[in-house]
């Protein structure tokens, strides 16, 4: 089947490897370093993800690594030379990790602008997705579509943008550690709140940074705040999201990520539910025990 244009992305969109493989999707792999080591992986099961945070669990500081200009080429180069997967007037449309959190998607648009000078009959193009994670992957799995479906370029980016601006994401998160060491809170705080079990309630805004939009106390008051915004912000609020897709997402196994898929699925019976895994990029800032739900609804907020 001919279609307008192939799909890359990088490994933050946190989807299997032969998943991606298996729908034509080409995917470049972000590095980790943990004691010195570069480490390049793209999962391909559950028990891999789960090993990742056994290792955070036992001490394990693992830092990351935006991948560069000359990596970012050298990957839309191996694409263009697919002449059986991408056609003379085919063009790429890919997907990075938001230019809010690493210099990933910057890299990438420095690197499809230099090729694009010597194209003729195709074009890459680079989406900002002001996300990570199953964020990117829930953009990822709508792109797919809409290429399988022969949608054009102009209509397929279009379409991605506006579902991109209105991705509602809210993290649930008890690992403060990794706020602390992030430069998100200080270490005093950090402290504090771990003795006060404060639940840090973060989004990612309008523009694809972390903010902290509020502070619950206890994991029940966190899941009841983030279902109140779901009710508020989702896109079919008055259907109780019977045509959407609401992705509930962890990083470790946690009683936080059970009750919450409960809640969820208790307040919204109709919906359709998809769980993940946050893959060790993003896993690697958020720690253990953090909690993400994802949908379409509103426009994103315009929180610092």
């Amino acid at each position: 089947m001919k279609t307008n244009f192939v799909i890359s992305c990088d490994s933050c969109v946190d989807i299997f490897k032969s998943y991606l493989d298996k729908k034509n999707v080409h995917s470049i792999t972000m590095k980790r370093v943990l004691n010195g080591n570069e480490i390049s992986e793209h999962y391909n099961s559950t028990k891999e993800f789960d090993a990742f945070y056994e290792a955070m669990k036992k001490g394990a500081l693992p830092t990351t690594v935006a991948i560069n200009p000359s990596e970012m080429q050298q990957h839309f180069e191996e694409i263009l030379k697919k002449d059986s997967q991408c056609e003379s007037s085919q063009d790429i449309i890919h997907l990075p990790l938001s230019s809010g959190l690493s210099t990933t998607c910057d890299n990438a648009i420095k690197a499809a602008a230099e090729l694009n000078k010597t194209l003729k009959n195709r074009k890459i193009h680079v989406i900002d997705t002001f996300g990570a994670t199953l964020t990117m992957g829930y953009l990822c799995e709508e792109l797919i579509e809409l290429r399988d479906k022969g949608t054009s370029t102009k209509d397929a980016i279009k379409r991605i943008e506006e579902l991109r601006d209105h991705m509602q994401i809210w993290i649930i998160m008890t690992d403060l550690f990794n706020l602390k060491r992030g430069g998100r809170i200080s270490g005093v705080k950090a402290t504090i709140g771990t003795l006060l079990k404060i639940n840090p309630i973060i989004i990612l805004n309008h523009i694809g940074k972390l903010a902290i939009e509020n502070k619950m106390k206890g994991n029940k008051h966190a899941i009841d705040y983030v279902l109140a915004k779901m009710q508020k912000l989702g896109k079919d609020v008055n259907k109780n999201f019977d045509t959407s897709t609401v992705y509930v997402v962890r990083t470790s196994q946690s009683k936080l990520y059970e009750d919450t898929k409960a809640a969820v699925a208790k307040k919204y019976p109709n919906m359709k539910m998809k769980e993940g895994i946050v893959g060790p990029i993003i896993g690697s800032h958020l720690g253990c025990n953090s909690t993400i739900v994802i949908f379409e609804g509103a426009k994103r907020l315009e929180v610092e």
